[in-house]
């Protein structure tokens, strides 16, 4: 017997309600599966099956050490099932990951005539937010439910939380926002949910305003609020704020804190500062392996390929688990350095079962990637072609960059097509695949597929950049002369042209 069950007391005849019920929380916290049924046999013995609570404990036991199927049988056999049982084992499921099963059980509560509480909508809300988009619809059922309940008293702020975490993961951030607006109790967790959430969807520049609005209304700032903050400077690359932040962070003491260390990372190579990433991953001496594969990921987006090699040969002779994000990680730096021997050699770690990692598209996509970087176009088509999967939008890309650089009519029309075919709602493959046309001067095709374009409304997102300077972030859209200071920046540009010119005809 290990030493978690040892510490458990064995059956006894001195067993009464009281000593099982203790037994039963004290198994729950240890996750002790091998407890599950002689517990349950003391329960039978002692006559009290019938117990809603015993019962109840029951089974939260064996949510909690992963045995749902026999939670529902001990549920079933439940005379007279009170609400905090159908809470218990509705929300048991949901945090197992049980979405579909959780939401049926709250559908069978509610059949059933017993009525749910702030905890069993709570249950309900997170399994919508584990569906995501799809369980939108049901999300909103519930939320209505919670605002019935509102109208006789204050809601939990728990339950708040769910329904704006539910609007955030299903991507309706327009109802979180309008949520977050109106909550009655506004805690730290309220504040990040919203600020992930704007993150999440492309809006960094909210996430550092809502950070901004947290800090003045007196919220105390922890590492999850800098991790978040930290990623909103490293998607716009604000190297001078990420910096102040990370300044902060150390102030603060949460430097040695594994997830604001990782965004730390990030930042600092997504603003293109390799050494500071590499400064901060040495001082952390971390075993992470998500901070390994950050590091990784950085070598190679900014061609230190040896380094990205040697690190995650590194990863494997310290033990540290190269999960499937680190074996991304590496076949993007092969790809990125042209490093085709040793792409096949990690692709071939996964494919002929040396590795535990299971394969998935996006690695069939770095390989593909990889051949085309290296022009041998004709094995990229045939290694997409013979892909395990549904051939993945990445490899397809991959094969009609590289045939449009090596002037590869017939594979770009190919892959063009594809990629249509795959991800129609994309407009860039529309504007890919009439390009493509347009470049072999076959005009008809190309009105063809724009007359399609102007049917399906799809229009081509300008181009944009962005500049930091002193005074803050200058953005530019292609073709766009809104900006206040466009003439100075024109004739700047020409004095630049003239000045290449005259350099070009000096030599």
């Amino acid at each position: 017997m290990s030493r978690t069950c040892a510490s458990l007391p064995s059956p006894s005849p001195a067993w009464d309600a009281t000593s099982l019920a203790g037994a039963l929380k004290a198994a729950a916290v240890r996750r002790s599966a091998p407890h599950v049924g002689p517990l349950h046999a003391v329960l039978v013995k002692l006559g009290l099956s019938a117990s809603a609570i015993l019962a109840t404990s029951l089974g939260h036991l064996a949510l909690r050490c992963g045995l749902p199927r026999y939670a529902r049988d001990l549920f079933d056999e439940m005379p007279r099932p009170d609400v905090v049982s159908w809470t218990s084992l509705l929300t048991g499921h949901a945090h197992q990951g049980l979405h579909r099963e959780s939401l049926a059980l709250l559908r069978r509560m509610v059949g059933s005539g017993v009525e749910p509480n702030g905890y069993s909508l709570s249950g309900g809300l997170l399994a919508c937010a584990g569906f995501g988009q799809d369980a939108l619809a049901l999300g909103k059922e519930i939320h209505a439910r919670v605002l019935k309940m509102s109208l006789h008293g204050p809601v939990d702020p728990v339950v708040e939380n769910g329904v704006l975490d539910m609007y955030s993961r299903c991507g309706s951030i327009e109802y979180a926002c309008r949520v977050f607006r109106v909550m009655q109790v506004r805690n730290i967790v309220a504040w990040h949910s919203m600020m992930a959430a704007l993150l999440g969807s492309g809006q960094p520049e909210e996430a550092l305003r809502l950070f901004v609005s947290m800090v003045s209304c007196g919220i105390g700032v922890d590492g999850f609020s800098f991790s978040i903050v930290v990623d909103a400077c490293g998607e716009l690359a604000l190297l001078k704020q990420g910096m102040q932040v990370h300044a902060r962070v150390v102030g603060g003491g949460f430097e040695a804190d594994v997830i604001v260390r990782n965004s730390l990372l990030n930042m600092y190579a997504k603003c293109g500062c390799v050494d500071s990433a590499e400064l901060v991953f040495k001082v952390a001496s971390s075993r992470d392996a998500v901070l390994w594969t950050t590091m990784i990921s950085a070598y190679g987006k900014f061609g230190l390929v040896q380094d990205a090699v040697s690190l995650f040969d590194r990863m494997a002779e310290l033990g540290i688990k190269q999960d499937g994000i680190a074996y991304l990680a590496v076949l993007s730096a092969c790809s990125h350095g042209g490093l085709v021997r040793e792409g096949w050699h990690y692709f071939s770690l996964m494919s002929d079962g040396q590795s535990s990692v299971k394969m998935h598209p996006e690695h069939y996509g770095c390989m593909a990637d990889l051949l085309c970087r290296r022009g041998y176009l004709e094995d990229a088509l045939e290694f997409i072609e013979n892909m395990p999967f549904v051939s993945s939008i990445a490899a397809w890309s991959a094969l009609l960059n590289s045939s449009r650089i090596h002037g590869n009519a017939k594979l770009s029309q190919l892959a063009a097509s594809r990629l249509l075919k795959l991800d129609p709602e994309n407009h860039s493959n529309w504007v890919a695949l009439s390009s493509v046309h347009a470049s072999e001067n076959d005009w008809h095709e190309t009105w063809t597929i724009r007359e399609s374009m102007s049917r399906e409304c799809v229009k081509k997102e300008p181009g944009c950049s962005w500049v930091e300077l002193y005074d803050g972030v200058h953005i530019f859209l292609m073709a766009d002369q809104s900006h206040p200071e466009l003439f100075g920046i024109l004739k700047t540009l020409d004095s630049l042209e003239d000045i290449s010119v005259m350099s070009f005809q000096g030599t």
